[in-house]
């Protein structure tokens, strides 16, 4: 039964005059303990069309993540799990430096704090480093990275020197995108009002298993749901 169920049934129920004044204060000592111990954990998602068990992932990841020091895992629902880091400069490595994936799997990682409950968890975005070849040199700078980037997604970072610009063969941005859409393979850039467009590829760094037939991460065209075109439908 989903929770939302539950919550309705329960809210059905008649409570008696004592019940309902029953309160349960925790008070700040014990709620600051708890905000104390969240500040040092993150949540994270693995993509897998099947369910992994606690152990194996508890042993592998920390090999994955490259970790100085230590954590405990703990297993909150169908391949989601809560990370204690003893080193906070892991938890903020694990944090900035993805994507990751497990044997292939996408892996993303989010923050949680006193209010986050398991079913609000959002697992939807993901950052990643592009790049873009073959941009004008006029584009070479911060002003037009932020408007690319955002046009992408939400751009985190850029790769700009202390001058505001990068001359070099690519653009190169991270930008915070949503893993429930299909990728973008492309972006068409144009310089002014009534100049030919240009059609830029665009380079994932690091990308994750992603679907081929789609064009979202987190599964491969096998396992895919979306039902193939056929070539008599694509024309």
């Amino acid at each position: 039964m989903e929770h939302d169920e539950i919550l309705k049934l329960v809210s059905s129920l008649k409570i008696d005059d004592e019940e309902n004044d029953s309160v349960v204060w925790l008070g700040d000592d014990l709620c600051s303990l708890g905000e104390q111990k969240l500040n040092s954990c993150l949540a994270c998602k693995v993509y897998s069309s099947k369910a992994l068990p606690r152990d194996l992932f508890r042993n592998q990841i920390p090999k994955i993540l490259q970790l100085v020091g230590t954590i405990s895992v703990e297993l909150i629902g169908s391949n989601l799990f809560i990370l204690e880091f003893s080193s906070m400069r892991d938890r903020k490595r694990v944090l900035t430096n993805g994507p990751w994936n497990f044997f292939k799997n996408l892996v993303i990682f989010t923050e949680i704090n006193a209010d986050s409950k398991i079913s609000s968890l959002n697992f939807d975005f993901l950052e990643l480093w592009i790049q873009i070849n073959n941009i004008p040199l006029s584009c070479m700078n911060r002003e037009c990275d932020e408007v690319i980037g955002n046009s992408l997604g939400k751009l985190t970072e850029d790769a700009m020197g202390n001058s505001g610009e990068c001359w070099g063969q690519y653009l190169r941005m991270r930008v915070s995108i949503d893993a429930s859409k299909p990728l973008k393979h492309l972006i068409r850039l144009g310089l002014w009002e009534g100049s030919s467009l240009k059609t830029l590829l665009l380079q994932y760094e690091r990308l994750p298993t992603f679907c081929f037939r789609c064009g979202i991460m987190g599964h491969q065209h096998r396992e895919c749901l979306m039902e193939p075109v056929l070539e008599d439908d694509a024309q």
